[in-house]
């Protein structure tokens, strides 16, 4: 006879795996290069106040379980684009549910074409439910630093 505890334990382990294929199947299609390019991101600064010339910068997003905590999971991911002198970078952080913003993650490609991701994560209860949930702007690099970026935008809610 199989006790309840061991039931949902076993749910949360399947599900924890559910999670955690979405996210590797995630991952492994957005860096399939030029043709990830197919796959339609989950929010994105392109056509927004933070989008710059030169720079792709999207991600994806999922609501899952870190060391128990109900967490916002995000791929993001950042293509640079132009045949210039310039890397690209893509900066990403989330609306607090108390009003300001958490501290930005970033990722970096540098070549035209060159394409690198990050994984990254946050408490879902301190994330607003508002228009703010995430929030995105792109800059170019020079030397490692930013050279020109555009400005923070609102790139999706959170359900």
């Amino acid at each position: 006879m199989r006790r309840k505890v061991a039931t949902r334990y076993m749910s949360r382990t399947i599900r924890l795996a559910v999670i955690g294929g979405a996210m590797g199947l995630s991952a492994i299609l957005m860096s399939a290069g030029p043709a990830s390019a197919a796959i339609v991101p989950d929010y994105t600064a392109t056509g927004t106040g933070g989008d710059v010339v030169g720079a792709y910068g999207r991600g994806t997003y999922a609501v899952g379980y870190v060391n128990n905590v109900e967490s916002v999971l995000t791929t993001i991911a950042i293509t640079d684009t132009a045949t210039d002198s310039h890397g690209a970078r893509l900066y990403v952080r989330f609306g607090l549910a108390t009003g300001g913003s958490s501290q930005p993650s970033s990722v970096s490609a540098s070549g035209q074409g060159d394409y690198q991701t990050k994984n990254i994560s946050f408490p879902r209860i301190n994330i607003s439910n508002g228009e703010d949930a995430i929030q995105v702007r792109e800059c170019l690099t020079e030397a490692g630093g930013d050279y020109s970026c555009g400005s923070w935008s609102n790139a999706i809610w959170l359900n």
